[in-house]
């Protein structure tokens, strides 16, 4: 007679998901992985938390371990963001 409920929650979850704003500027709170090479960190900003993910083929002029020290000081980045299937790739990272 009608959608099954499975159906129609996955159509619904499908449709939840919001493309990453173009640039966010917040204070860094999670680095990730705690070890080796940076995979991606969260910022936390005005309109709440983003997960951001490193290209591993871009130089973004820095060794991304600092973003440690901003996470520990507090001080905030600007962060410009590429969506690539729902996912927020930083295109660039600086000091705000």
């Amino acid at each position: 007679m009608g959608v099954p409920l499975l159906a129609v929650l996955v159509l619904l979850g499908a449709c939840g998901q919001e493309a990453p704003p173009e640039r966010i500027t917040g204070v860094v709170i999670e680095v990730r992985p705690a070890t080796g090479p940076v995979r991606d960190f969260s910022v936390e900003g005005a309109f709440g938390t983003f997960e951001v993910r490193i290209d591993p083929d871009r130089d973004y002029g820095f060794d991304l371990r600092h973003l440690e020290e901003h996470r520990d000081t507090g001080d905030p980045v600007i962060v410009r963001l590429e969506d690539r299937g729902g996912q927020a790739f930083a295109r660039s990272i600086e000091d705000a």
